[in-house]
Formats: structure tokens, C-alpha cells, sequence
């Protein structure tokens, strides 16, 4: 499995968290300001990031392609999935996560960490 980014068919909060919720899944508000390339990292939970505004770059260190995506794009990262994220501009977002329990226990795990398949 890898991250993947395309348009999300969404242009406000409200359409990306009635996505989300239609999914039965549980809607979070994010954001990120500019930066460095996070450390590579992975989550014990899958993740749907519907970017609102600004710009959104994830590396899937899998295939180390760099994924770019803006307004109105999606990013998915499913469980266990080694990557890194960065955001050259400020960018707002809403997470789709699979409970409220995943989004309250969400953190970055180290690789190391990564159970064997």
C-alpha cells in the first residue's frame, strides 16, 4: 500500500466533512505551517486528508515519490505506510480518521516500530 493524492470533490469544510462522515468515519480539523520535511514516520491508523487551503507535500518512502497536493485534493495514507509530510505554504485541512478513539491515540510511530507483515 501507498500514499496517493487526487482531487477530492470537495471545495469547503463542510463538503470534505460531510465526505468524511458519509464514510462513517470521524472528522478532524488540522493544520501545518511551513516547513522542513517531517522525520519519516508511520500510524497505527489509516488517514484521509482533505486539503481546505495551502499546499501539501507527502513522501512515500516506498516508491520515494514526492506527492504534492492542494485545494480540493486528497491524501491517502493507509495504516503502516512509512512517510513524511511537509507543507511549503500553510495549508488547513480536515482528517478522516476510522474513530474518535483513532483521533484522539493519532501520533507519528518510528520506523523502527513498523510491525513485520
Amino acid at each position: 500500500m501507498s500514499v496517493s493524492v487526487e482531487p477530492g470533490g470537495f471545495s469547503t469544510r463542510e463538503e470534505a466533512k460531510s465526505i468524511i462522515e458519509g464514510l462513517g468515519l470521524f472528522a478532524r480539523d488540522g493544520a501545518m505551517q511551513s516547513g522542513d520535511l517531517e522525520d519519516v514516520h508511520w500510524h497505527k491508523t489509516s488517514l484521509r486528508i482533505y486539503v481546505l487551503t495551502g499546499k501539501f507535500d507527502t513522501r512515500d518512502v516506498a516508491s520515494d515519490q514526492m506527492l504534492s497536493a492542494g485545494s480540493g485534493d486528497l491524501i491517502s495514507i493507509p495504516q503502516e505506510t512509512l512517510h513524511a509530510a511537509r507543507c511549503p505554504e500553510p495549508a488547513t485541512y480536515v482528517v478522516g480518521f476510522e474513530s474518535e478513539e483513532a483521533a484522539k491515540k493519532f501520533k507519528p510511530e518510528l520506523p523502527q516500530e513498523l510491525p513485520d507483515k
